[in-house]
């Protein structure tokens, strides 16, 4: 139901202390759902399919399909896993109906709640509990799979009676951080996940778990290093300035140069065979890492201490390594390296001094309150080289965000939640010019809203021929973006609403050719009923029941448009 708008909610009681967020995706041991096996007191009230299919609109028996892989609750009894827990990270998809309730229970009892439910966004059921929000709404709509990630500690030295919720991430946006939990009793021994749905039905499928310890199965031995005087920027160094044996992995053996390019080199001797993740942390524009001549690690420009992370298989033994890192001269040098493996708590491979703390960097951010705000600015799309350079992002108090590219007319993102990250824009010098979404962000085919086909059979063009003519603002402050294209004058407006993004195109003059709108493009675009297709796993498109759209393949995927005559329009939500 569109007019829902999902919460996920945390009903617990924080103490306001704050801790460092344990962050990294890692390896997760999965929950085998071939039946319910895997679970202690699995009730009538679930089951394990093959696949579920939920509408999003109406308030239906959800439609599953025979099979494994997909765990399906309905309101009932818990579910408790045979997996004993105490610190961990957790991570799942997970599937609401329209109206759906229910909570992950963790190993102290606390409960994180998966919600449909307008009302949340007001009010909160608060039952003798200080509620602990999101700071923002980053879920789908029903029907849609999502994603939940959190790091749990069971206990918390420095604070009695206490677990702690290190991070929360809902559809890979951290929604709360740093969260302490009151326990009535300490955990000594490792307790049970549970599941429950206390309304509706709830679907879950990828379940996975890593339990933490403190053991360190990689080590570093035999470093040794070379110190080039070279140009930081340079693409080769040759001039050896100092070369040594060493017994930490640190940048401080630079002596304060200010460009310099610095290789070390070595063995990491693992313990165990496994998957291993490196995490890289640095200031400088190169960072590589290598192991046994493989490129785990190769990273370009960090000016701020930002994270870049690679995997790699190891069998048990010495493997040797190399890193290559050279420093920004008006930056404060930095190198760190961490690693990380299924079961074994994120550490440090690099000496802590090797890592100062890094200079404070603000958050600058651009949130609609009661009209719709627009941002000029560059935007790089993933898997692009290039920036789109002549965009306009419009955020509305809706919580409903779009990009366009106005060159090519060119709807290029879509978000919900939080507007705009413009940080790297008006901060300093602002040399990116990038504004980055700051809320749950959809993938669009970013092509060319428009195009002249010769049927609805042609492909549709990367980029159409369209001539960009300005934009006027409606009364209530959205655009509406003016083309000139076939002998025909189109006008692009996207307004937002409390439940969708409305699209509407109006034609002034007669283009010379059939005028199709491009809707969407996928893998598969399924009908979900008369004029409501969802798209992957991303989002919904709704349009008239009447509209003669066009569903059809297109290579490898499927594309679904619309002929435009006069107004047409349609909507999306997610």
């Amino acid at each position: 139901m569109r007019s829902t708008i999902q919460k996920l909610c945390l009903f617990l009681l924080a103490f306001p202390l704050a801790v460092t967020a344990q962050t990294g995706k890692g390896n997760y041991s999965p929950i085998t759902l071939k039946d319910l096996s895997s679970f202690e007191n699995a009730g009538s009230n679930w089951s394990v399919k093959g696949n579920i299919s939920i509408h999003p609109v109406k308030n239906e028996a959800a439609k599953t399909t025979n099979g494994e892989g997909t765990l399906v609750g309905i309101a009932g009894t818990a579910i408790t896993t045979k997996v004993k827990a105490k610190d961990l990270r957790f991570y799942a998809e997970f599937m609401l109906s329209p109206g759906a309730e229910g909570n992950i229970i963790l190993p102290g009892g606390q409960r994180v709640r998966l919600a449909d439910n307008k009302q949340l966004e007001t009010s909160a059921l608060t039952s003798g509990y200080i509620g602990q929000f999101p700071v923002q709404n980053a879920s789908k709509a029903p029907g849609l799979w999502q994603t939940i990630e959190l790091a749990y500690d069971a206990s918390v030295s420095t604070v009695k009676n206490s677990a702690r919720l290190n991070s929360l991430k809902l559809n890979d946006v951290i929604v709360l951080e740093s969260v302490y939990l009151p326990l009535s009793k300490s955990i000594s021994d490792a307790q049970s996940l549970g599941l429950e749905v206390t309304k509706g039905t709830i679907a879950f499928r990828n379940i996975g778990y890593q339990l933490l310890n403190d053991r360190k199965p990689l080590t570093l031995h035999n470093l040794s290093y070379k110190l080039y005087s070279d140009k930081w920027d340079a693409p080769t160094y040759s001039k050896l300035e100092k070369e040594s044996k060493t017994n930490s992995l640190t940048q401080e053996v630079t002596n304060g140069m200010r460009e310099f390019h610095l290789i070390y080199e070595g063995e990491v001797l693992a313990e165990e065979d496994g998957d291993y993740v490196f995490t890289s942390i640095y200031s400088g524009n190169v960072f590589t890492f290598d192991i046994d001549g493989k490129a785990i690690i190769t990273s370009g420009e960090s000016t701020s201490q930002e994270s870049h992370s690679g995997s790699v298989n190891l069998t048990k033994g010495s493997h040797k390594f190399k890193i290559h890192y050279s420093r920004f001269p008006w930056r404060q040098p930095a190198l760190g390296l961490r690693v990380q493996k299924a079961g074994i708590r994120t550490y440090d491979l690099h000496v802590l001094s090797s890592l100062p703390e890094p200079e404070p960097k603000p958050y600058i951010g651009v949130n609609p309150d009661l009209r719709p705000e627009m941002v000029r600015s560059f935007v790089l799309l993933d898997g692009e080289k290039y920036k789109r350079t002549h965009c306009i992002s419009v955020g509305s108090p809706t919580g409903w965000s779009y990009t366009m590219d106005l060159n090519r007319g060119a709807l290029l993102q879509a978000w919900r939640g939080q507007f705009a990250n413009v940080t790297e824009m008006w901060y300093e010098r602002g040399e990116p010019q990038l504004l980055e979404p700051a809320g749950l962000k959809v993938p669009v085919s970013g092509k060319s809203n428009l195009a002249i086909l010769e049927n609805d059979k042609a492909a549709w063009p990367d980029s159409a021929n369209v001539n960009y003519l300005g934009y006027t603002l409606d009364a209530q402050g959205y655009p509406a973006v003016r083309y000139a294209i076939a002998s025909a004058t189109v006008s692009d407006h996207i307004t937002a609403t409390n439940d969708a993004l409305t699209i509407t195109y109006d034609v002034k003059g007669t283009p010379a050719g059939s005028l199709y709108a491009l809707l969407a493009s996928g893998k598969q675009i399924q009908l979900i009923e008369k004029g409501l297709y969802q798209i992957d796993n991303r989002y919904y498109i709704q349009i008239d029941k009447k509209a003669k759209v066009v569903l059809r393949n297109s290579g490898d995927g499927q594309e679904l448009l619309l002929p435009v005559s006069n107004a047409s329009s349609y909507s999306m939500f997610w």
